[in-house]
């Protein structure tokens, strides 16, 4: 059987071969990351694999690293909105569509009502009268988009507007 042969070279020829610097070779075999053998040269094949599995090594625990980063950054973020949430800062898009559809079918109901509220009482009135009553009745009905409360979010818009009316009137 033959024997196997080993290839062995200096600091500046392995430096070559992983193109580095030769001191940072030597910084690598004093860090034990590459062996040095007790001649003080390297086996060549082992050097170059012990730095390539240390190289990715390294690399893979920066991916975990910036991982872990990321994943508190989205943690942080979370916590942020939930915090606005309950301030009642922030509101779920439902929730808004939810309110502001109740708010204006009833503000469009109370504004067609007007006029068949109104009839009887304007009949025989001057137009100044009628204009002044009319005007007074509009403006009630508006009203009530100004009693806005975020306390109409609660409960998923559900109920809202009722509490929203009592709270302000």
């Amino acid at each position: 059987m033959a024997k196997k042969k080993t290839i062995r070279g200096s600091s500046s020829d392995l430096a070559s071969l992983l193109q580095i610097t030769q001191r940072r070779t030597n910084q690598l075999a004093d860090e034990k990351i590459i062996t040095r053998q007790p001649e003080g040269d390297f086996i060549l094949p082992e050097a170059v694999a012990e730095f390539y599995a240390h190289k990715y090594k390294a690399e893979k625990a920066l991916d975990l690293m910036s991982e872990r980063a990321m994943h508190e950054k989205v943690k942080r973020e979370l916590s942020e909105l939930d915090l606005r949430q309950r301030q009642r800062e922030l509101h779920e898009a439902t929730d808004v569509e939810m309110v502001l559809t109740d708010m204006l079918v009833r503000i469009r109901t109370r504004l067609l009502g007007i006029p068949m509220a109104m009839a009887p009482r304007l009949a025989g009135l001057s137009k100044g009268k009628i204009a002044d009553m009319l005007n007074k009745e509009i403006e009630s009905a508006l009203m009530e988009l100004k009693d806005y409360s975020p306390t109409m979010f609660d409960d998923a818009g559900r109920g809202g507007m009722e509490r929203g009316s009592e709270q302000n009137g």
